[in-house]
């Protein structure tokens, strides 16, 4: 065919009947096809045809095809476009339908419906020309001024638009390169329009009449994307609107301001957090680190998931304390009264907290001391590690090890697996917020050993004070300082730790109470802690020293004092209901009606003698005669006696 040559479409054309939009020349649309008509012309002309022509059909828009070959056609609409069907996909979920690829050629019209079954066919009359526009396209002159001014528009909104965007400088190469009459329809499936609006161009046959109805669509899109500018925040390198391209070479509809502000939160986000780690005090291999997966965080879409994973990793090393640290206090003398008010004996741990503020005053850049404290339950190890803590004034944190059997709860995971998070160490350091805690590795005998590796060989870098300056977590993959922070393990045994490790702790054994100690634990500690956690005062309830030797001695039989704090609070628990029994018999007489005469009273009186006795029997006394708890009392309270005095 010689170029500049008219190509001319079938007289007859199968027609596709869509509803769901419209397909302009120049333009390509995805549809979906389910109603039985539109399913036969899929089956017998595109996939069964073997020629060029069998693949050309006319969409005809705004047209629903009946959902049954029994219904009627509707009436169809006047103008439609021959389209190429570029592809047919099918499927059979969640019920048998294909999906059109079509390519718009040009504007028909439908002089006369030929056939209805299986599908549609008309005869057909070409309205646009079809070219091989291989010269330069129609002078301007031919065109007109309007043609310019449409020009002039489009040019515009293509400029106003990211040109480092590859489809959209592709698209401003189009404007200069595509004749001018196939610009409306090209521009008009592009900007935001109604599937009405794309009707009206579809309908306007004369290239003037296109011209006039596209050119306010087009100004009505230049200034919704002024006002968009003008309403956006400014920011750094960002001076143009950057629209996502369709594979057909049209551009989406125009984002809401919604999406717009929310691009918005998320870049300043970054921005901020990349101040943050520019600002952080964190060591020079970490910056280094953040910095290099800031940049990479930049050009990544939000839509990955590596984008989250990445962002949370950053945000986790700005939070962790590189350089922040609590400073202690060094007072021996406050430090000995403060000890001495929350734990009576243990002596020898009193005096290794001493040993060190008194070393820590003398030097200041002291390592903290890796102490195991092993001793039979009950007997205050934990206890004891929150109090150091409070006496130096550093953070607490409490690390459970019973039970881990995961060599990652100690150094974390790799971040190449799905899920990764820190360890406890580093967890435990981003929770207190400072470098220099008190951190307590509680029951470090019963860790465990699986396939996932040792954790008790994984402690031997956390608890070695030659290494644990450059302690390496698998999450960070940088070092991190962990040498002023004091560890304390605690045991019952040391047979089930592993050499290595017991050889880095300095251990310190916590024996068991003798009957004395337990006693004033008793009366110092315990007894006020039971009376305050049931509401009872020293005037309610009295437990002589006496009573709390047979508790000791007869109830419990063990190295620590949880056995005789339980007894406690059972006791606790008897005194307060006859105490809440007392006033509320001593409240009833108040809201009872008294009843008129003397015999009345006499009888009342009478009544009332034996309950005020056995109210006595049942010690609800007045509060200034205290609740006596002696041995019968420990009897009907506790049972008989579980352990006999043993005689020598």
């Amino acid at each position: 065919m010689a170029a500049g040559s008219t190509i001319q479409i079938p007289s007859r054309l199968p027609l596709l009947l869509t509803h769901e939009g419209v397909l302009l020349p120049g333009s390509t649309m995805r549809t979906s096809v389910d109603s039985p008509r539109n399913m036969q012309l899929v089956r017998s002309r595109l996939l069964k045809g073997t020629s060029l022509r069998s693949t050309i059909i006319g969409v005809i828009p705004n047209t629903s095809d009946p959902t049954s070959d029994c219904d009627d056609l509707p009436s169809l609409h006047r103008i439609g476009t021959a389209a190429l069907a570029v592809q047919v996909v099918g499927s059979n979920w969640p019920k048998p339908h294909y999906t059109l690829l079509v390519t718009g050629l040009c504007r028909f019209q439908i002089l006369q419906l030929l056939k209805e079954k299986p599908y549609p066919v008309a005869e057909v009359e070409q309205l646009d020309r079809l070219e091989q526009f291989t010269n330069q396209h129609k002078s301007e002159e031919e065109l007109g001024e309007l043609s310019e001014q449409f020009y002039k528009y489009a040019v515009q909104l293509v400029e106003m638009l990211d040109m480092s965007v590859p489809a959209v400088a592709k698209l401003r190469r189009l404007l200069d390169n595509l004749p001018r009459e196939a610009l409306p329809d090209i521009l008009t499936s592009i900007i935001r329009t109604s599937n009405q609006e794309k009707l009206q161009i579809l309908d306007a046959v004369r290239l003037e009449e296109r011209f006039k109805m596209t050119i306010p669509l087009l100004v009505r899109q230049i200034e919704g994307l002024k006002l968009l500018q003008k309403t956006r925040k400014p920011k750094q390198d960002d001076d143009k609107r950057v629209v996502a391209i369709r594979p057909n070479r049209r551009i989406n509809h125009i984002p809401s301001t919604t999406e717009d502000e929310e691009e918005e939160d998320d870049h300043d986000d970054v921005v901020m957090l990349e101040k943050k780690i520019r600002t952080s005090s964190m060591s020079e291999q970490a910056l280094k680190v953040c910095l290099k997966e800031i940049k990479r965080l930049k050009k990544m879409p939000q839509s990955m998931p590596e984008y989250a994973l990445t962002r949370n990793y950053l945000e986790l090393m700005v939070e962790l304390p590189w350089n922040k640290s609590t400073k202690d206090r060094l007072e021996i003398r406050s430090a000995r009264i403060l000890l001495d008010n929350d734990h009576y004996a243990m002596e020898k741990l009193k005096k290794r907290v001493l040993e060190y503020l008194a070393v820590r005053q003398l030097k200041n850049n002291l390592k903290g001391p890796i102490l195991c404290f092993v001793g039979p339950p009950g007997v205050g190890k934990t206890s004891v590690g929150r109090s150091i803590a409070k006496t130096l004034g550093r953070e607490f944190h409490r690390i459970a090890l019973g039970g881990v059997c995961d060599q990652s709860d100690i150094r974390g995971h790799r971040r190449t697996y799905v899920g990764s998070m820190p360890g406890r160490i580093i967890n435990g350091l981003k929770t207190v917020g400072v470098n220099n805690p008190v951190f307590l590795l509680d029951e470090v005998d019963k860790l465990g050993k699986s396939l996932q590796g040792d954790p008790a060989a994984a402690l031997l870098e956390v608890l070695d004070p030659e290494q644990n300056h450059s302690f390496t977590d698998h999450y960070l993959n940088v070092a991190f300082d962990l040498s002023q922070v004091l560890f304390i393990a605690t045991a019952n045994t040391t047979a089930t730790i592993p050499p290595a490790l017991l050889d880095r702790m300095e251990i310190i054994q916590v024996p068991g109470y003798t009957q004395e100690e337990k006693i004033e634990i008793a009366h110092r500690h315990l007894i006020p802690k039971q009376l305050e956690q049931h509401g009872l005062t020293p005037q309610q309830i009295q437990i002589p020293q006496v009573t709390t030797l047979d508790i000791i001695t007869r109830y419990t039989r063990e190295a620590g004092v949880r056995s005789l704090d339980r007894k406690l609070g059972a006791i606790c628990r008897a005194v307060a209901v006859k105490v809440a029994e007392g006033q509320h018999k001593e409240t009833k007489p108040d809201r009872a009606e008294v009843p008129e005469g003397e015999d009345c009273k006499e009888h009342v009186t009478e009544d009332a003698k034996p309950e005020s006795i056995s109210d006595t029997a049942d010690l609800a006394l007045p509060p200034e005669m205290p609740i006596l708890i002696d041995f019968h009392a420990l009897k009907d309270i506790l049972g008989p006696p579980m352990y006999e005095m043993e005689v020598t």
